[in-house]
């Protein structure tokens, strides 16, 4: 049973590594952003053709963006933990509100990761993202509803 429990623990710090990069990306939090990580992370988007070192976002102490804002909400995702090292594999929906004028990008994303058991927890050391399909739809201002 044991060993059950602590699988089932890896798994889960594995899917909160995960969610720290979004939550971090979205709330544009760097700290939140880069405890995802290893220091010597690599990012690799949109199928390989922009590479991002960790390293220099560091170095840099703010995330750059071209969204004004952002939410990504993951839905499926697989994970495989090997002893010190893991891979999760998932799927996320993400809306994109650029900055200035625009339509909103809807966009569904993959995302493949390989993972690290570090002292400080599991940290994400590749990202690899795939952009799978997108819409885009008319910005409008919220409507708040009015109470009575």
């Amino acid at each position: 049973m044991t060993d059950r429990l602590e699988a089932l623990a890896d798994e889960q710090a594995v899917r909160d590594a995960c969610m720290r990069y979004w939550a971090g990306f979205d709330r544009s939090d760097i700290d939140v952003y880069l405890a995802a990580f290893t220091p010597d992370a690599t990012l690799s988007l949109f199928g390989g053709e922009q590479v991002i070192r960790l390293a220099d976002t560091a170095a840099r102490g703010e995330l750059v963006s071209p969204f004004e804002h952002s939410s990504h909400a993951p839905s499926s995702q697989t994970i495989s933990v090997d002893g010190d090292s893991a891979t999760a594999d998932t799927f996320v929906v993400a809306h994109l509100v650029p900055r200035g004028d625009g339509p909103i990008a809807v966009r569904g994303l993959r995302y493949v990761d390989d993972l690290v058991r570090t002292d400080d927890g599991w940290r994400i050391s590749h990202r690899r993202h795939f952009v799978l399909w997108q819409y885009d739809v008319e910005r409008t201002e919220p409507r708040v509803p009015i109470q009575p």
